[in-house]
Formats: C-alpha cells, sequence, structure tokens
C-alpha cells in the first residue's frame, strides 16, 4: 500500500520553530529519567559526577560543552534535570526549523512536483505561459447561421456547360417556417471571452407544464430560464436556440430582435456545414452495426450466427472496452461538411407555404417532414474553410511567386502564403486585438513597419497573405 499525504501550506522557520519547542516539552521529561543512566553505564568515564552545561552566550550553531563536576547526588540530579530540558528544546527547535526548511526547497523545487518557484524571472516563452494556453488552436469563427427543417430529398438536373439538361443529381429540400430566425442574444469578450451570436427559430406557445416542474431539476431550469429572457427581450417563444462564432466585424452587424434573412446570408453555389441527428435505429447487432459477418452455413460447420471470441481468458480475463459488439444506433449528431447549395427561394409569401426553401446538394441527416409532423431540425452556416480572407494580415512564413521578369517577388500567388497563426499558443489576431486596445498606433518607441497588423506597414517587410 502507498500512503499519499496532501501538503497543506507551506511551513515555515519559525513555525518549525515552534512545532520542535512543543515536540521538546513532551519528550524533555522521558529524557531527565534516561540521560543520567546513560551516562552513568558509560565505561570511559572516571568521573564518578557528570552534568552538562549549555553556555549561555554565543552563538546558536556552538556545540554544548561536557566538563566533570563534583558534587552530591541531589545537587547533580537537580543540574541534570535543568541541563537536559534546555538541551533537548534547542536540539528539537533545530531539527524542527531543518525539516520546515527542507520541505519548503522540496515543495518549490522542480523534482517535488510542486508548483512553480515563486519570484522567478520568466527568460523563455515556455515559462512565461503555461502549458494550457500553449496547446490552445486558432479558432475559425463559423459566421452567424440559420435553422432549417428537412423536407424531402429529390432530383435535380444540374446545369453543365455542355449541351443537354446535364446530369441527374440527388439534393435534399430544407425549408425555413415563417417567422424564421431571430437573433435572441449576444456575447462578447470582456464579459463572456469571446464573439458570438445567438439564433432562435420555431415560434410557439409554452403550454403550463412547462412552467411547472418536470423532469430533470437542471433541465427545468434551464428551461425556465430561457422563457424568461425571452420574455425580458418582448421576443416570442422559440424552440430551439445555438450561438455561433463570429468574427469582431460581423458582432456590430447583427441586434437582438433582428431577423436573419436567409438570401442575404446565403448564396447560391456556397459551400456550407450542415448539423443534425441521425435517425435511430434502435439496439441493432454486431452484423448492421458494425458490417460483422455469420459463419459458414454448411459443409458441418456449427457457428452460424454466434458470437465469436471475446478476448483472452488467462492473461487478462475481461473483455477490452471498445469491443465492437451489439449497441444503439443512430440518434447521434452527424456533420455534412461541403454541402453545395443548389437553389433558395426566400420570402415566399402563399398560403400553408414556409418562408424559405433550400436546396442543398447530396443527403442531409435525419428525418424527412412526415403527414402529421415536420422534419428533423438542421442547424446551417458557411463551412469551416480560412480561404475568407480572415487571415490575410497573418505574417507569412513561406510563399509561391512567379519568375517572370518585372514581377514583383513579394507579391504572392492566391492560395500559395502560409502564415503564422499562433505565437505559443496564442492567436494572432487575438494578442494584435489586445495590444490595439491600450496602443492603438502600436508600442511608444516601436518601429511597426515590419508588422503586419499595422495599416502603416512596409508593404515589403511586412508581407501579407493576398485576398482570397
Amino acid at each position: 500500500l502507498k500512503l499519499s499525504i496532501k501538503r497543506g501550506p507551506e511551513m515555515t522557520v519559525a513555525s518549525g520553530l515552534f512545532v520542535g519547542a512543543a515536540m521538546a516539552a513532551f519528550v524533555a521529561p522521558f529524557m531527565v529519567q534516561l540521560a543520567p543512566s546513560a551516562f552513568v553505564l558509560t565505561p570511559r568515564m572516571p568521573m564518578d559526577k557528570l552534568s552538562m552545561q549549555v553556555p549561555v552566550t554565543g552563538s546558536m550553531g556552538q556545540t554544548p560543552s561536557l566538563r566533570a563536576t563534583k558534587g552530591s547526588g541531589k545537587g547533580e540530579s537537580s543540574s541534570w534535570s535543568s541541563s537536559a530540558r534546555a538541551c533537548s528544546v534547542l536540539l528539537a527547535a533545530f531539527a524542527g526549523a531543518a525539516l520546515a526548511v527542507r520541505d519548503r526547497r522540496r515543495r518549490f523545487s522542480r523534482d517535488g512536483g510542486g508548483v512553480a518557484r515563486r519570484g522567478k524571472i520568466a527568460t523563455s516563452p515556455h515559462e512565461a505561459i503555461p502549458w494550457w494556453h500553449r496547446l490552445v488552436k486558432p479558432k475559425t469563427e463559423t459566421g452567424v447561421g440559420i435553422w432549417a427543417e428537412k423536407l424531402n430529398t429529390t432530383q435535380i438536373f444540374e446545369s453543365t456547360d455542355a449541351a443537354g439538361p446535364g446530369k441527374v443529381t440527388e439534393c435534399t429540400i430544407l425549408v425555413v417556417k415563417r417567422g424564421g430566425n431571430i437573433v435572441t442574444n449576444k456575447k462578447w469578450p470582456e464579459r463572456h471571452g469571446y464573439y458570438a451570436v445567438e439564433v432562435g427559430y420555431d415560434r410557439y406557445i409554452p403550454e403550463d407544464w412547462e412552467r411547472q416542474y418536470g423532469g430533470g431539476r437542471l433541465r427545468w431550469l434551464k428551461h425556465l430560464r430561457w422563457l424568461k429572457h425571452l420574455e425580458n427581450l418582448d421576443l416570442p417563444y422559440l424552440k430551439k436556440a445555438k450561438e455561433f462564432r463570429v468574427r469582431p466585424q460581423d458582432f456590430e452587424k447583427w441586434e437582438i430582435g433582428q431577423k436573419v434573412v436567409v438570401s442575404e446570408q446565403f448564396k447560391e453555389g456556397d459551400s456550407v456545414t450542415i448539423l443534425g441527428r441521425s435517425q435511430s435505429k434502435g439496439f441493432q447487432g454486431p452484423c448492421k452495426l458494425w458490417d460483422h459477418v455469420r459463419g459458414p452455413m454448411t459443409h458441418g460447420s456449427k457457428h452460424h450466427k454466434r458470437y465469436g471470441s471475446l478476448g483472452s481468458s488467462a492473461d487478462q480475463g475481461r473483455v477490452l472496452p471498445g469491443k465492437k459488439m451489439g449497441g444503439w444506433q443512430g440518434d447521434k449528431t452527424v456533420v455534412d461538411y461541403g454541402r453545395k447549395i443548389m437553389k433558395i427561394i426566400d420570402n415566399i409569401d402563399e398560403d400553408n407555404m414556409p418562408e424559405t426553401i433550400i436546396v442543398v446538394k447530396g443527403c442531409v441527416t435525419g428525418y424527412s417532414a412526415r403527414k402529421d409532423q415536420g422534419g428533423s431540425y438542421v442547424m446551417i452556416h458557411h463551412g469551416y474553410t480560412r480561404n475568407d480572407g480572415r487571415f490575410k494580415r497573418d505574417p507569412v512564413w513561406m510563399w509561391f511567386t512567379r519568375k517572370d521578369e518585372g514581377t514583383d517577388p513579394f507579391v504572392p500567388l492566391k492560395n500559395q502564403a502560409w502564415t503564422w497563426k499562433t505565437y505559443w499558443g496564442r492567436d494572432l489576431r487575438w494578442i494584435a486585438g489586445e495590444t490595439k486596445k491600450y496602443w492603438p498606433d502600436g508600442f511608444p518607441g516601436y518601429d511597426h513597419s515590419a508588422d503586419p497588423f499595422y495599416d502603416d506597414c512596409d508593404p515589403r517587410r511586412a508581407l501579407k497573405a493576398p485576398e482570397w
């Protein structure tokens, strides 16, 4: 068994002296009784009377002197009692102080596993920035997205340059109900740590049981807080809400209560990312869930639909985690990347028709709409692409250029420039933004001609990535 003791606050020399004195007060009576007998049994001492005396004056590091004295037994007994007690107090105090210093050094040493040494001057970035900040990756904002519902699938003729109607393409129809998507909340770095816009969808009238306790208490409190939030902002009750990370220049364009117009946010031909919930197929066996195969059905085989080996019996004696066995299939969050928008029909003003129809190329996860209920909810936002100019101010460390005569070698080709996006795990755009809060024109006395984050920089020294 291993005994682990959690250390409390650091022990100082004063506390060590106090602990040592307390220990000495408890141990001193036993030392007084044992000390005379110990000295009497020493054969090399010819004197019959011995006593220990500690000098009153002198440094704390001096060793107590031992000398022989003559006297009666009673006098010797009292001498032994006072001198041994004082000596034991000093020795125990020095031992406690030594342990305290040793404990403090061990706590703040690199090998002791404690915290960093206090008052230490950082001589390298890895000492100034903690490891959990150095592992942070740059964030790619998705921009404001929308909610929609899956209606059904269809086939359309995709136009081509060649003569003819084009090839048949499988597509999915997504619709947005009347009322559309509404901005319900905004978040900013000073309060929340990042820029985000929350979008709500699907108006409805909450029933009485929704305001009463039901189900899990935490889930009910969140739902009740959501209803109160909408009431305070004079917004209609909405079923769905999702926050989307945005860039600072896009944050100012949105206001709470503003409606998100689909035709203004997306265009035909855009590549979008769609998030949805897959269809639930219930508990399935390994053949359907993991594409396992059955055993042979002929030639005397008795292993038709039995399960095979689950693991060794002697060495591990258990089923290892992650073994592919039967389980629940579906009902998971699925992300469809790179879905192309084929058609957008917005602002439909007809009875029994949705407000917006969006046709995307390929299949989209979720249920299709039925006669008595709508389809699955999906979220649509622009793809996770970095080719939209958001990194054009980052410092370029490698680029391609042409060798033609008269071509500026400091002008990179389109899509052929690689930039630094982080500095020791911190996003460069975040660092530049925090710096400009206090020094809009840069640090006083510094030359910023080579910094691409400033507008008056030298275009040859501060190489910028081209417009994507």
